[in-house]
C-alpha cells in the first residue's frame, strides 16, 4: 500500500496513481516523477518513501559496453521479444528502460538521444528515460537506484539499464542490476585484455553485436577463454553473438538472458546482489551528505572550490602534499 506523502502543491499519492493510468496522461505524469527523481529535488526523497514497499519485483538487466556497440539498438531489437506481445499497442508485460547519458564537464548538459535509436513506436506498456550520469564515476548516476524503484512500482517486470563507460569504469552497472549484460563489437578484438579488469571479471554474459562483420570471430574465440576462466573460478559467464539491425540472434540472447536470471534466482544470489546493491546506494548518500556538509561548513561551493585552488597552488610550489591538503582542508 502507498503511504500518503503530501507536499505543498504536490500530492505525490495522487501524482503516483496518475502515473499508473493507460496513454499518454499516465505517461506523462510518470515522466514528470522521474524528472524530479533525476534533478535531485527534495519531493525525490517523498517519492521514494511512498513506493518503497513495492520496489523490488522486477528483473534489472544492465548493459554496458563501450561506445558505438549498438546497446541501444539491441535494446530496441529485443523489445518486442520482452514484452511477450506482437503489436506496440498490446496489453502485455510492461518493461522500463533507463538509458544513462554521459554529462559534460564543461557545461554540464547530456544528450540524452538514446531515444532516436528506438524506431518505431513502442507502445503503452514500454516507457523509456535518458538520466543524465551528473559526473559519476562508473556509468550511473545517484538517481538510477530511485528511478529503478519507480518504474518498478509502475508495474516494470523488466528493467534494462543502459550505461555509459567499458572496462574499469563501466563495473558500477552490478552495484544496480541483477545481472550485467556485456555487450561488444567485433572491433573489440584487441582491447579484450585491457578490459579483463573490470566488466570482463563482473559481467554475467556477452554479446557479441554486429556479428555480421569481420572479425566477430576473433571476439568470440576471445570470449569463449574468459567463459572458461570464470567457469573454473565457480561463475557462470554465457556467450552469444547477434546483429541487432536484422535481428539475427536476438531471440537467443533474450531466452539465455532470462534462463540465467531465472537459475541465479532460484540459487539465492539475486538476493545477494541486492543486498549489495543496496548496501552500495548507502555508501554513495553517505559519501555525499559528508561531502555537502564539509561544503558548507567552508561557506558554500564557491568557497570550497576556492580553498582547493588555494592547496593546489601550494602542493604544485612544494609546500605541501596531497594528504596534508586533503587532512587540512576536512579539519577546516
Amino acid at each position: 500500500m502507498l503511504q500518503s506523502v503530501t507536499v505543498p502543491d504536490f500530492d505525490i499519492m495522487k501524482l503516483l496513481e496518475e502515473s499508473r493510468l493507460d496513454g499518454v496522461a499516465g505517461h506523462r505524469t510518470l515522466g514528470r516523477l522521474l524528472r524530479i527523481i533525476d534533478d535531485s529535488h527534495p519531493l525525490s526523497d517523498e517519492i521514494d518513501k511512498a513506493v518503497k514497499t513495492e520496489a523490488f519485483r522486477a528483473t534489472r538487466i544492465g548493459l554496458t559496453g563501450p561506445p558505438g556497440g549498438g546497446k541501444s539498438s539491441l535494446i530496441a531489437s529485443a523489445l518486442e521479444i520482452l514484452s511477450g506481445s506482437s503489436e506496440p499497442g498490446d496489453k502485455s508485460r510492461k518493461i522500463g528502460i533507463l538509458a544513462v547519458d554521459p554529462t559534460s564537464p564543461y557545461t554540464g548538459g547530456a544528450l540524452l538521444g538514446d531515444r532516436v535509436r528506438l524506431k518505431g513506436p513502442v507502445g503503452q506498456n514500454v516507457f523509456f528515460r535518458s538520466l543524465a550520469s551528473r559526473g559519476a564515476t562508473g556509468g550511473v548516476s545517484r538517481a538510477i537506484w530511485p528511478a529503478s524503484r519507480l518504474l518498478d512500482w509502475w508495474g516494470a517486470e523488466i528493467i534494462l539499464i543502459e550505461t555509459v563507460g567499458s572496462g574499469q569504469l563501466g563495473t558500477a552497472v552490478a552495484d544496480v542490476a541483477d545481472l550485467v549484460v556485456a555487450v561488444l563489437t567485433p572491433e573489440a578484438g584487441d582491447g579484450i585484455q585491457s578490459m579483463k579488469a573490470g566488466v570482463m571479471e563482473m559481467a554475467d554474459i556477452f554479446i557479441v553485436n554486429k556479428s555480421d562483420r569481420p572479425g566477430a570471430e576473433l571476439v568470440l574465440r576471445e570470449l569463449r577463454f574468459v567463459q572458461e576462466e570464470a567457469s573454473a573460478a565457480g561463475r557462470s559467464v554465457e556467450v552469444y553473438h547477434t546483429s541487432a539491425v536484422n535481428g539475427e540472434g536476438v531471440r537467443e540472447a533474450v531466452d539465455g538472458i532470462t534462463a540465467l536470471w531465472k537459475k541465479l534466482e532460484e540459487k539465492g544470489e539475486i538476493r545477494k546482489r541486492r543486498l549489495r546493491q543496496a548496501g552500495s546506494e548507502v555508501a554513495r548518500r553517505v559519501e555525499e551528505r559528508i561531502r555537502d556538509e564539509m561544503t558548507q561548513r567552508l561557506g558554500g561551493t564557491e568557497a570550497y572550490k576556492s580553498a582547493l585552488k588555494e592547496y593546489a597552488e601550494k602542493i604544485i610550489a612544494g609546500e605541501i602534499n596531497p594528504s596534508s591538503a586533503a587532512e587540512n582542508l576536512t579539519k577546516a
